[in-house]
């Protein structure tokens, strides 16, 4: 780098992080293009899934409609569920998972959608109050010992 680096003029060199390969991205493991082909695969499905949540037709000109109604069904109905390891539903619900994320409709019609979104801000506001007891012991911690030290 073209830093001032003082006295220090040695040569540097980069050191690979281990398991990281050069045209890789550092914390997927995916190449910058395979990266954005597989965002560009999620948000088509979510379109599908959005699609399929609305559309009542038993004839829908979309060639994946029929299909996606049929995994959502599934997700519904499944016994094995996520948990059970099923890969249909895994697979489902990270989609809903990541729709919910996004939406911002009160009367979303995709399965699931407002029970995910309230599950989601419970669990933010369970970290945020374990966050808030962490930082008040740092805090009195500190203060303690800022007390023993005069």
């Amino acid at each position: 780098p073209n830093t001032d680096r003082g006295a220090c003029n040695h040569k540097l060199d980069a050191i690979p992080v281990e398991g990281e390969k050069e045209s890789q991205s550092s914390s997927s493991g995916f190449t910058e293009a395979q990266r954005k082909e597989r965002q560009k695969n999620i948000k088509l499905h979510i379109q599908l899934i959005e699609h399929a949540s609305r559309c009542k037709s038993s004839s829908c000109k979309s060639s994946n409609c029929a299909k996606m109604k049929s995994y959502l069904k599934h997700g519904q109905t499944c016994k094995l569920k996520t948990i059970g390891g099923c890969k249909i539903c895994k697979r489902i619900w990270t989609l809903l998972r990541i729709h919910a994320n996004q939406c911002k409709s009160s009367n979303c019609p995709i399965p699931q959608c407002i029970a995910i979104r309230e599950r989601i801000r419970q669990l933010t506001k369970q970290q945020q109050a374990m966050d808030d007891r962490r930082r008040q012991e740092m805090n009195r911690h500190y203060r303690h010992g800022m007390t023993e030290s005069r």
